[in-house]
This record gives C-alpha cells, structure tokens and sequence, in this order.
C-alpha cells in the first residue's frame, strides 16, 4: 500500500555519526565522552549550545561535540599498554 509508511528522515539535531567520530577519534571515546556530559547536563551544567533541550541530555551531549565545544582528551594515564 503506497503512501502508508512513512519516510525516514535523520535527525539533523547533531549531525552524522561519521563527523561526530572524526571530531573525536574513536567511538568508545566518542560514548564514553558524549555520557560523561549527559551526567553533567543532567546534573545541572548549562548546556554549550543553543536550542538544546534539557530533557535529551545525550543529544545535547553530541550537538556539543558536533560544534566543538568540549575538549575531549584521552587520559594517558588511564589507557591500558
């Protein structure tokens, strides 16, 4: 039946996956980044862009990344040889 399913659309709310990935290397950091600023936003922090909503903390979290807000390092310390 034509006109009954819907097209799919992505969200442009933080842009592709790919861009997000070459902003911060990898994507185990790229999660980890994007949840270590969830819990932030969730706890209150002001979000570094404009037009988040503060209901989607992990979409903020990755609009923030998409628009080079956060500095996202990799501790050396931390990364196992």
């Amino acid at each position: 039946m034509p006109g009954l399913m819907k097209e799919h659309k992505p969200s442009r709310s933080f842009g592709d996956i790919d861009q997000l990935l070459d902003r911060v290397g990898n994507k185990y950091l790229l999660v980890n980044a994007a949840r270590v600023r969830a819990q932030q936003l969730v706890n209150h922090d002001e979000p570094a862009v404009e037009g988040s909503n503060p209901e989607k903390a992990v979409s903020t979290a990755f609009a923030e990344i998409a628009a080079d807000k956060l500095d996202i390092e990799i501790n050396p310390e931390r990364v196992r040889p």
